[in-house]
């Protein structure tokens, strides 16, 4: 799987309070969290190698 640059539009407030470290830092896609069996959801991990999975409208993909 290729590894996307990912920019966090939307932080939920329950998120918020255990990524606002890493926010300003680049983070990629790395894999998919199923949430049912019709939507999964990107997990995204940042340089020290935490994941947090957001859901897409949370999140703009940077394709470089």
């Amino acid at each position: 799987m290729n590894k996307y640059s990912v920019n966090i539009n939307i932080i939920p407030m329950k998120t918020k309070l255990q990524i606002m470290n890493y926010v300003n830092q680049k983070s990629w896609i790395v894999g998919y969290k199923r949430i049912n069996s019709t939507y999964r959801a990107p997990i995204i991990e940042f340089k020290d190698f935490t994941r947090v999975w957001m859901l897409n409208n949370e999140i703009t993909l940077n394709f470089k």
